[in-house]
């Protein structure tokens, strides 16, 4: 097999050491899952997956993924079926070069080999560390949720990454009302809804959740609890969604 590309993600992100037991704490009756602990660099193993630290802590990820997947069928920032066997949630930011990348390569592959299957379900959150102009994008991709247009809205954005580099707080709304007329959108109610403080709560509960879990940077994703760092290649994907099915049909045979 040939080596693995590096994981492709902002510089500089560090997440907590997710996998030793030491770190990862099961709060009783399934209160709340937290985890606590040291930071390491880099992106893990060369395969992207998790250290082998984790093959003790299996149940511990797996009662994280269950706790943070919403499973909601009215979410407009989810993919696929609520009930599927495995979830990836996805923790971005607009402004990050590397989620751009990861929207418009592994993506599709996935909906197309998984979600359309109905055995993957993506789950959306908004992780804009990178600052105001990131969070106003969030709060844009909530707009448009509530036109029905939070995946055009997305695509159209991370597509636009180029354009909209550099744009200023102030000036970036007016740049994606913009992006919400050449979809379709009715963009006097969107520049409405970006002023809504009720979607602005929705964003910072999105990043609160994910710092909540030791995210610092962009992309971040857990498949079913295991944590997946930076726009690895697909087969990292691949291989770590096969693992989790295989999990869940053991799970119910």
């Amino acid at each position: 097999m040939p080596p693995q590309k590096p994981a492709r993600q902002e510089p500089g992100v560090l997440w907590p050491l997710l996998l030793s037991a030491a770190v990862v704490l099961v709060i009783a009756v399934g209160v709340a899952v937290r985890l606590v602990g040291g930071e390491e660099s880099g992106t893990g193993a060369a395969d992207g997956s998790a250290p082998s630290a984790a093959s003790g802590n299996a149940e511990g990820l797996k009662e994280l993924g269950e706790s943070l997947a919403r499973r909601d069928a009215d979410d407009p920032t989810a993919l696929g079926d609520p009930d599927a066997p495995v979830v990836l949630i996805a923790y971005s930011d607009f402004q990050c070069p590397f989620c751009a990348a990861w929207v418009q390569e592994t993506q599709p592959e996935l909906v197309e080999r998984y979600v359309e299957e109905g055995d993957l379900r993506i789950e959306w959150r908004e992780f804009p560390y990178k600052g105001e102009t990131s969070r106003i994008m969030a709060v844009g991709a909530r707009a448009a949720a509530e036109q029905d247009a939070f995946w055009e809205y997305h695509e159209a954005v991370y597509a636009a990454q180029d354009e909209l580099e550099g744009t200023a707080p102030e000036d970036i709304g007016g740049e994606l009302t913009a992006v919400a007329a050449d979809l379709g959108l009715d963009s006097g109610r969107f520049a409405e809804d970006l002023e809504r403080e009720d979607l602005a709560a929705e964003v910072e509960e999105d990043f609160a959740e994910g710092r909540g879990v030791g995210v610092t940077g962009t992309p971040a994703f857990l498949v079913d609890g295991n944590p997946v760092m930076g726009a690895q290649p697909l087969e990292v994907f691949t291989d770590t969604i096969d693992r989790a099915l295989d999990d869940a049909r053991s799970e119910e045979g």
